[in-house]
């Protein structure tokens, strides 16, 4: 009955939290009797330094994989479950979580599955399974301005500009972003064929998420905007959006995120998502 109970709850996480942007798929092995741990190991503190050890190479694995700091923190069933990779429960924490073009702050995330497993062999982490969680994070000016000046980012405004037979008729320069009072305040340099100074888009927006991206919504144009084309506008926005842009960089062999909620408050975005560590181990 307990093991019926407890996959119900995982479909039900899979299906109301995180709708179709992902599957949730928790391993078939939820509930196990969990024995009495020897007092032995619990009063030589052995428990906790096979603990530490797993943690820290967990930590390392991450820095190595997406070159940023990670604090883990495991919750076990025993000693002896720990040793055959399983435990409840895993903590990430990271202050600044840097990787590619993404750039976020005050990461959290925790395990969504009851039951989880890892494989520690040869002083290395592998993952039998995806292994998914539940993360909140901010996105800040600072890390607005660390997408705007990744070399991904730089690329995606060279590939907006506008061209005719090969000549250049519209170019977009880098972007200034701020969050400020609960908007996204662009002003955007556009230089054109007709002259050589460039032009100041500016405009305010607010945000939502929509396939698997923090999209613009309810924009709002200074009034000497309309001298580009509606259209235009909006096929520039697009492309020099950074919030929008910084998700796709983290879709790689190791991991994934997913966005599911996005919302500004005062001069911060707060994000709520899942993000899923790659299964790379076959038993």
């Amino acid at each position: 009955m307990k093991k019926i109970i407890c996959t119900l709850i995982c479909i039900l996480i899979s299906l109301t939290a995180y709708g179709n942007s992902c599957n949730v798929t928790c391993p078939s092995e939820t509930m196990k009797v969990i024995e009495d741990e020897n007092v032995f190991l619990k009063v030589t503190g052995i428990n906790f330094l096979t603990k530490k050890i797993v943690e820290t190479a967990i930590e390392k694995e991450l820095k190595d994989e997406l070159n940023s700091k990670f604090n883990a923190d495991l919750d076990i069933f025993t000693l002896k479950r720990l040793k055959n990779g399983e435990f409840k429960n895993l903590l990430l924490a990271s202050d600044n979580f840097r990787y590619k073009a993404m750039s976020i702050s005050d990461f959290k995330a925790e395990t969504i599955c009851p039951y989880n497993q890892i494989i520690y062999k040869n002083k290395k982490v592998y993952y039998p399974n995806d292994l998914p969680f539940k993360f909140n994070a901010n996105i800040t000016n600072n890390d607005i301005k660390n997408i705007i000046k990744s070399k991904e980012f730089q690329k995606q405004i060279q590939r907006s500009a506008v061209k005719i037979n090969g000549f250049t008729t519209l170019e977009v320069q880098e972007p200034i972003v701020t969050i400020n009072n609960g908007q996204l305040e662009f002003s955007i340099p556009i230089r054109t064929f007709l002259s050589n100074e460039p032009f100041i888009m500016n405009l305010k927006s607010n945000i939502e998420v929509a396939n698997n991206k923090i999209m613009l919504k309810d924009t709002t144009f200074s009034t000497n905007s309309n001298i580009i084309n509606i259209d235009i506008l909006g096929g520039i926005i697009n492309q020099v959006n950074p919030v929008a842009f910084q998700i796709n960089s983290i879709d790689s062999r190791y991991c994934k995120i997913y966005i599911t909620s996005a919302k500004i408050q005062g001069n911060i975005i707060k994000t709520e998502g899942i993000f899923i560590i790659n299964k790379n181990y076959e038993r």
